[in-house]
C-alpha cells in the first residue's frame, strides 16, 4: 500500500479590494492598469461583486478550479505593500495588499489551498509577523521584489533568512524576468545574483517563472546566471508557472526539455494570467492544440500544455518534498492508494 503523493500547483494569486472584512487594498492606481481591467472582464467580476463579495468569490473560485482539477491543491498566494525607511506603509508605492489573516482564513474555509503569504520584510513589525506565519503553518512565502521594494541581497536580513532557514521556509521569489501585471518600483532589484543571500543563508528559494524574461524585455537573459546557481545551491528550485502564457510563452518548450532545470522544476499556474496552448500551434499541431483549448478548467488546461510540451509528472508532485507543514491542512490527499 503506497501513499499518495499530492499534486500541488506552488503559484496560484489571491485578490481583493477590501470586501467581506478580509483586509485587502487595491490602490486607486492599479484598478485603472489595464491588466485589472482585463482580469475583471475575464472572470466577469460585477460590480456589485466588487462592493460586497469579490474577496472571497475569488478564493472560492481558485478552491473550485483546484477541485474539479486533477491537483490536489494550491499555494494561495498574499501580497505586501512598500514600506519606507521607519518601516511604515507607503501607500503611494504600493499597490496591493493580500495580508496574511485572509490568507489563513481562505486556507482554512477551503481544503484545496494552501497558505503562500507575503511579509515585506521592512515594516517594522517583519520579523513578528513571520514568527506568527510560521506558527499558523505557512508553506512558502511570496516576494516580488522590483514592486514591493525588497532587496533580497541585503545582508541587513540577516535576522529574518535565519528565521526562515530554521523553519525550512522557503522563498518564492520573482528574481528575474520583468512585470507586467503590476507597476515597476526598483528595477534594480531585478537580478537573480541577489539570491545568493538567502541561499547562503540556507533558506530553500524557488525563482518563480523558471527565471525567464518577458518577450520583447530590453534586460539581459538570466538564464545563464541561474544556471549556475542551480549547480551550486541543491535547495534552489524553479517553478514553470507563467509559461503558456502571452509575456513567457517561448521559453516553455525550451525549459521542458532542459535537464538541469527540469530536475529541479515544480509546477505553477500562475493564476488567474490567462494559460493557452494557441502559441505552440507549430508544434504540437491544429489537432493536438484544438483539444488542450477545449479544457475548461484553466488549470488542467495549464497543466495539459505542459505536460504535451515535455515536463514530467514528477514536476506536478516535487513540491510535496519543497514544502513544509502540508500534515497540517486538511489535506484532500489523506488518502491512500494501493
Amino acid at each position: 500500500m503506497n501513499m499518495h503523493i499530492p499534486k500541488i500547483d506552488v503559484h496560484a494569486h489571491l485578490a481583493g479590494v477590501g470586501t467581506n472584512g478580509s483586509g485587502c487594498w487595491t490602490s486607486p492606481r492599479f484598478r485603472r492598469r489595464y491588466t485589472f481591467r482585463l482580469l475583471r472582464i475575464k472572470y466577469r467580476i460585477t460590480g456589485e461583486q466588487m462592493r460586497t463579495t469579490v474577496d472571497a468569490d475569488w478564493a472560492a473560485m481558485l478552491a473550485r478550479l483546484v477541485r474539479e482539477s486533477e491537483l490536489d491543491q494550491a499555494v494561495a498566494l498574499g501580497f505586501d505593500g512598500v514600506y519606507d525607511r521607519n518601516g511604515m506603509l507607503d501607500p503611494e508605492h504600493s499597490q496591493m495588499i493580500v495580508p496574511p489573516g485572509w490568507v489563513f482564513r481562505m486556507c482554512q474555509e477551503h481544503p484545496e489551498l494552501l497558505p503562500g503569504p507575503s511579509i515585506n520584510p521592512y515594516r517594522r513589525d517583519a520579523l513578528e509577523r513571520l514568527d506568527e506565519c510560521i506558527a499558523r503553518g505557512a508553506v512558502l512565502l511570496k516576494w516580488l521584489p522590483i514592486v514591493q521594494a525588497i532587496n533580497p541581497g541585503d545582508p541587513g536580513l540577516a535576522r529574518f533568512y535565519q528565521r526562515m532557514a530554521d523553519a525550512r521556509l522557503p522563498l518564492l521569489v520573482h528574481a528575474s524576468g520583468g512585470e507586467q501585471t503590476f507597476a515597476t518600483v526598483t528595477p534594480e532589484y531585478n537580478d537573480v545574483r541577489l539570491l545568493e543571500v538567502p541561499l547562503d543563508a540556507g533558506v530553500p528559494v524557488i525563482c518563480a517563472h523558471s527565471g525567464t524574461r518577458v518577450h520583447g524585455a530590453r534586460e539581459p537573459d538570466q538564464l545563464p546566471a541561474l544556471r549556475e546557481l542551480l549547480v551550486r545551491y541543491p535547495h534552489l528550485w524553479v517553478d514553470n508557472s507563467g509559461l503558456a502564457n502571452p509575456s513567457r510563452f517561448a521559453h516553455l518548450p525550451r525549459l521542458a526539455g532542459d535537464p538541469t532545470f527540469n530536475e529541479r522544476t515544480v509546477y505553477g499556474s500562475d493564476w488567474p494570467v490567462p494559460s493557452n496552448a494557441f502559441y505552440f500551434l507549430r508544434k504540437l499541431g491544429a489537432h493536438r492544440v484544438y483539444s488542450l483549448e477545449r479544457q475548461m478548467n484553466a488549470l488542467q488546461r495549464d497543466i495539459h500544455v505542459k505536460r504535451a510540451l515535455g515536463y514530467p509528472e514528477v514536476t506536478l508532485t516535487r513540491a510535496a518534498r519543497v514544502l513544509p507543514c502540508l500534515d497540517r491542512w486538511r489535506p484532500r490527499f489523506a488518502r491512500q492508494s494501493t
